[in-house]
């Protein structure tokens, strides 16, 4: 390990606390909303169903994924190094596991979920986590081979290909797999991916991405209905292939500038469907209106921008990967569904990460963001020094690809 890196780690300071108030604000407007919606939901599964069933039930996930954010944080960084290709194969194996006779639970035309017993997992949201940390060790392994078309780019395209082809085909999964994808390149493009080669690299993902489209006649309903929609014949509605993005549209209209008001959404009343998973924005902008998603937007941003700001910050390649890995990788989840119940892209199905409801994307988003917190623990930066002059002084972080660190000051 790098001497700077492990002095660094030797003397800790406070992590980034902006980064996990966030956070903490996403999880709250999450349980305010299930809070506002459950009684509607939960009375729809059945009547005898508890009316803080899924209030109580998101409440449950929050409780487990801050215990794995707060394990997370006090993990140091460099671990995941070594714990990395283990991390991967127990992903792997739960991905192939989907083809097993009666671990396996499908939903929705979809096999996404492993259950045994009370237990149900989604094991791409796992696979997420664990091929950043694995490609952030390889990247830094490789150095300045990954600029090499033969040693860089050529293994890089069949190690993601492999997982993106067992999310597409196996779990049926195309936004988890836009996810991942947008995520790892960006880690390699930060790792010192070639212009000529990021061109290449595009031109490859975009013809994967049509090839696992077309032989899916539920994937090519989707896109059709996204250039051919139309939300004018109510009566026809409701057998249309359209109603599912009509109804995210009224919903977002219906709000106004500042919304209907919290407990106040029509939609939720079986309209709009998955109102508290994938469509969880469209009944956030009903009840708060334009005002209420600017604020979901902007709390995305910042939330992006300050885990870049650790990545410039970070003591080494390693760690520096794995930030932009994670906060890549919340950007394109937020906006994948975010554009998605607005129209501007086909509708796939995909949680908005920290407000949606459900157990193991929530919980897997609070482990990434543990080891980004804890990344931010090891930060040399001019933000983490506590004399102004010594920030005035150290103020050229910059993302660097591997084989370009520059010389820091260890934060004292």
């Amino acid at each position: 390990m790098n001497p700077r890196a492990q002095a660094t780690l030797q003397r800790p300071h406070h992590p980034d606390y902006g980064l996990a108030v966030i956070v903490a604000i996403l999880l709250a407007i999450g349980l305010v909303i299930m809070y506002s919606i459950s009684p509607i939901l939960s009375h729809k599964l059945s009547a005898n169903t508890p009316s803080s069933y899924y209030f109580v039930n998101q409440m449950r996930y929050v409780i487990l994924g801050v215990l794995f954010w707060i394990g997370a944080t006090a993990v140091p960084y460099v671990r995941w190094r070594a714990w990395a290709p283990k991390f991967l194969g127990v992903s792997a194996v739960l991905v192939l596991a989907l083809v097993v006779p009666g671990i396996a639970h499908s939903s929705n035309g979809a096999t996404r979920w492993l259950q045994v017993g009370p237990l149900t997992v989604q094991p791409a949201e796992i696979l997420k986590v664990a091929l950043i940390l694995y490609l952030a060790a390889w990247f830094e392994r490789r150095g300045r081979e990954v600029g090499s078309f033969s040693a860089g780019v050529v293994p890089f395209l069949i190690m993601t290909g492999v997982a993106l082809f067992a999310v597409v085909v196996l779990q049926k999964d195309f936004g988890t797999a836009v996810v991942i994808a947008g995520a790892v390149v960006a880690m390699y493009f930060t790792a010192g991916l070639k212009w000529q080669h990021l061109a290449g690299v595009a031109a490859v993902g975009a013809l994967a991405a049509v090839l696992t489209v077309l032989p899916f006649p539920h994937r090519m309903q989707r896109v059709n209905t996204f250039l051919h929609l139309s939300c004018s014949n109510l009566e026809q509605l409701a057998t249309s292939p359209d109603y599912h993005t009509c109804q995210a549209l009224i919903a977002a209209g219906s709000g106004g500038v500042f919304g209907l008001g919290l407990g106040h959404s029509i939609q939720v009343y079986g309209y709009l469907p998955e109102a508290a998973n994938d469509s969880i924005f469209a009944i956030i902008a009903e009840e708060f209106g334009l005002f209420g998603s600017l604020v979901i937007i902007g709390l995305f941003g910042l939330l992006v921008w300050r885990g870049l700001q650790v990545a410039r910050a970070a003591p080494d390649t390693f760690s520096r990967l794995v930030a932009v890995g994670i906060s890549i990788w919340m950007l394109v989840q937020a906006l994948v569904n975010i554009a998605a119940m607005i129209a501007l892209i086909p509708l796939t199905g995909i949680p908005l990460p920290f407000i949606s409801y459900g157990g193991t994307s929530l919980v897997v988003s609070l482990f990434g963001m543990g080891i980004l917190l804890n990344i931010s623990k090891y930060t040399v930066s001019e933000g983490y020094d506590a004399n102004s002059r010594q920030r005035r002084g150290d103020s050229r972080a910059y993302l660097a690809g591997a084989g370009n660190l520059r010389r820091v000051k260890i934060a004292r």
